[in-house]
């Protein structure tokens, strides 16, 4: 017998709060789990997950593609292939956040905990090492596309809302969680509040919409911060630029005037907005706004060392080779085992003609993300130039074995190894 539709309206109350839990509340990071560093803690290596036949086991996004594909039944799985994205991607920010959405849902009862911010669950060794994922990714970048929310949302919302009615059900009566993802989302569209709407709109993606249905609450609270932080992010994924910096300008002079040293949650602070508003002047070509967006947060955590490296590469961009340098050795006096930051260097050296010094960083950066492709290519061609014709050889053989079947360079790898393979040319006879 199926549980019928009145059954399902009485969980409404429901449906509101954990509307409200899982938007509001689901990227929350307990004090201490946040880092300046933002370094994802160590944990288990799952093995590498079986990819469909035909895959590109070398290729980061089919690894991706197959955790979606999983996520919602099979998170353990999902969770593995995210992992090993990071490892194949590691200045992805995806890959990251993917991993800490599958490994939320792969554990009911910790994901019910951690969405209902239980205070035990939050300070658990198991959320804070969950939770170094998200910091990373928002490291990376704080205006990734959070995909998988949708996934967690409704996880979470058929675990609460289905306990609830079967909570109430006669063993005879029957409620699949089909019909309830069907009443959630009807419920939502038809009955919710704009506010809730715009939560469940950005879970699944839809910026714009989140951002206009946002208006009204913020008109009511102007000084909700959270908020308006997120209406930012929001207007940056739906590339209205412009919008999203007043967003954040508002946001930031509201913290500033109710001197608010710690948010509650990770991606609320000082120091990350003033990084957003960075990366909003990058990406509207505003060198100089993007610096100071960069000084100022440094300013807020000296120990922030993402702007340092944001700060070398608008250097770079405008041709300040040194001053591009001198940002990323800062960033890795403060992390030294940071992979985005050590390839770059090992770039910029190679660029400049430094193959000696550029030859170290690609070095270490290759045995901190070791199965990265673009690493080994870089660290042959410094070699290659360096006149280390070996190293160099060496190098381009562990590139084409890492390299995925549309990488770019394939063709001139295969053609430096004919080439260090033949004798060095002699040098002219004097006259």
């Amino acid at each position: 017998m199926s549980y019928g539709r009145s059954h399902l309206a009485a969980a409404r109350a429901a449906v509101l709060a954990a509307l409200a839990a899982a938007g509001c509340g689901g990227s929350r990071v307990v004090s201490g789990a946040v880092p300046a560093t933002g370094a994802p803690a160590v944990a288990a290596v799952p093995p590498r997950p079986a990819l469909p036949p035909g895959s590109d086991t070398c290729d980061p996004f089919a690894y991706y593609r197959f955790g979606r594909s999983a996520l919602d039944d099979h998170p353990a799985a999902a969770a593995a292939a995210f992992y090993w994205m990071q490892r194949l991607a590691p200045a992805n920010p995806l890959g990251y956040y993917a991993e800490r959405v599958a490994l939320l849902m792969a554990d009911k009862r910790l994901m019910r905990g951690y969405l209902e911010e239980d205070d035990r669950t939050l300070a658990s060794d198991r959320v804070r090492q969950i939770d170094s994922l998200l910091v990373r990714a928002i490291m990376l970048d704080p205006f990734f596309a959070r995909a998988e929310d949708e996934n967690l949302l409704m996880a979470y919302l058929v675990l609460k809302i289905g306990n609830d009615i079967r909570s109430q059900a006669t063993p005879t009566q029957f409620v699949s969680d089909a019909e309830i993802r069907a009443y959630i989302q009807e419920w939502v569209e038809e009955s919710a509040d704009s506010t809730t709407r715009g939560w469940y709109a950005f879970a699944r993606s839809e910026y714009r919409d989140a951002a206009a249905y946002w208006v009204p609450e913020l008109r009511r609270h102007p000084r909700d911060t959270h908020l308006r932080a997120r209406r930012a992010q929001a207007l940056f994924l739906a590339g209205d630029l412009d919008s999203a910096r007043v967003e954040l300008d508002t946001a930031l002079a509201d913290a500033r005037r109710a001197d608010a040293q710690r948010m509650r949650y990770a991606y609320d602070s000082k120091v990350l907005w003033e990084y957003e508003r960075g990366r909003i002047r990058e990406r509207q070509n505003d060198g100089a706004g993007a610096r100071q967006a960069y000084e100022a947060a440094l300013v807020e955590d000296i120990s922030f060392y993402p702007a340092h490296i944001r700060l070398g590469y608008v250097a770079a961009r405008a041709g300040d080779t040194a001053t591009a340098i001198t940002e990323l050795e800062r960033a890795l006096q403060i992390r030294d085992d940071d992979f985005s930051a050590r390839l770059y260097l090992g770039l910029l050296q190679s660029a400049r003609g430094a193959y000696g010094p550029a030859a170290q960083e690609l070095q270490r950066a290759a045995e901190v993300e070791p199965w990265v492709a673009l690493t080994h290519y870089a660290l042959a061609d410094a070699r290659r130039k360096g006149g280390d014709r070996d190293g160099a050889a060496a190098e381009y053989r562990r590139y084409l074995a890492l390299a995925a079947r549309t990488d770019p360079n394939l063709a001139d790898a295969r053609q430096r190894l004919v080439e260090l393979a033949a004798p060095p040319a002699a040098p002219p006879s004097p006259r």
